[in-house]
């Protein structure tokens, strides 16, 4: 009989607990849906999202790894498979909004349509039929990706052969493309058209940093909770976390640059088409969340890693991860709910919801994670992560 480990038991115990919680998160909106079906949508496409952009930046943050063949994405690159390998739970919890569209979009009921010339004039491409054709062709495809990615990372395990790490590098860089361009679409068809009078070409954009930081920073929590597993013996030390807070400052600075600029272009241009989304996101409340934004999502986060002490402390890196990954659902519920409300109000539909599909992702994800060691093997980059002469122990951190 196999003896299972400490941390096996562990992830058991996790992968169980998560799961639970789930079901009665799910179990909780299905309630909530049938006294006030048009809350629940609205409540579902926030929690949708937030838990889709972690998986899509698992696999985003996957590809650019393979393809620069960075040091730093060793130590997570199995907590990036797995993250992305909840993407097949994602394209089932699609199905749900797919039933709420015309209380979500505008341009998805024929009456506003019909009385509106520039819903007909987008009709050709908003359009129920054509949503729900784009909508799984995104989700099969980031699927695909995933799978193979785990595929061709399983065979490297099994042998030394550079072949496949130089496939692997040669793919990514196409994936990379096909990935950056499906993300903004998708976020073009999920969150731009909930208001179809109004649109960013830098959008996209800063819906895919966002899907990037998301990731980050989960992968960063995650490494902190698995650091005394026997797989990183040796393998982990206060370097992994400088690298890590690095990119996490970077995404925040890259983020606060994006959203900047959009704000900007649209502020100094003065277009009536154009203001009222940002005027809509500065009243009724909505501008206190912008303000904690600017001071969580980036303030906070940029003067507290730009300290190397701090960015080779596990503990402290995590904690701004942590910020960081629950200021994006901050950032998404500003995103998308003043599109139904003119006022800030959460409703406990937005936390049961978010949960609900949280636990169901977090249950697939410690699921994929426990299935392979949690360090690639034979990985090319591996020898240089081996620190010479003595190991840092977990008390240097």
């Amino acid at each position: 009989m196999k003896q299972i480990t400490s941390f096996e038991a562990q992830f058991n115990q996790t992968q169980k607990i998560a799961l639970s919680i789930g079901v009665v998160g799910i179990l909780a909106s299905i309630v909530g849906a049938i006294f006030n079906s048009e809350q629940f949508f609205q409540s579902y496409l926030v929690g949708f999202i937030f838990w889709l952009q972690i998986s899509v930046g698992s696999l985003f943050v996957l590809a650019i790894h393979y393809m620069v063949s960075g040091r730093w994405g060793v130590v997570i690159q199995r907590i990036l498979e797995a993250g992305s390998l909840t993407l097949p739970l994602m394209l089932l919890l699609a199905i749900p909004l797919l039933f709420g569209l015309q209380t979500l979009y505008e341009w998805a009921r024929p009456d506003a349509v019909a009385h509106d010339a520039l819903l007909q004039h987008k009709a050709a491409y908003l359009n129920v039929p054509f949503f729900v054709v784009r909508v799984l062709g995104y989700l099969i495809i980031w699927t695909a990706l995933a799978y193979l990615y785990r595929r061709w990372a399983q065979r490297r395990d099994e042998n030394r052969s550079p072949e496949l790490h130089q496939r692997l590098k040669s793919f990514s860089g196409p994936a990379t493309v096909v990935l950056g361009l499906t993300v903004s679409f998708a976020s073009f068809d999920w969150m731009m058209s909930l208001e179809p009078h109004w649109f960013s070409t830098i959008y996209g954009i800063i819906f895919g940093v966002g899907a990037g930081a998301s990731a980050f920073a989960f992968a960063t929590i995650v490494l902190s909770l698995v650091r005394n597993d026997k797989s990183f013996s040796g393998k982990l030390r206060p370097l992994q976390f400088n690298d890590l807070g690095n990119f996490l400052l970077t995404m925040v600075v890259l983020w606060a640059y994006v959203e900047l600029s959009q704000f900007l272009i649209i502020w100094l241009g003065n277009l009536k088409e154009e203001i009222p989304w940002y005027i809509a996101r500065q009243s009724g409340g909505w501008g206190g969340v912008a303000f904690v934004l600017v001071l969580f999502h980036f303030g906070f986060p940029f003067l507290f890693l730009l300290l190397r002490s701090n960015k080779r402390h596990y503990g402290r890196v995590a904690a701004i991860a942590w910020i960081i990954f629950v200021m994006r659902f901050v950032d998404l519920y500003w995103f998308i709910t003043p599109a139904f409300k003119e006022h800030f109000a959460l409703h406990w539909l937005d936390l049961a919801v978010l949960v609900g599909i949280g636990g169901l992702w977090l249950a697939l994800f410690v699921s994929q994670l426990k299935k392979q060691p949690l360090l690639p093997q034979f990985d090319p980059r591996m020898e240089e992560e081996v620190p010479h002469g003595q190991p840092a122990t977990s008390e240097s951190f």
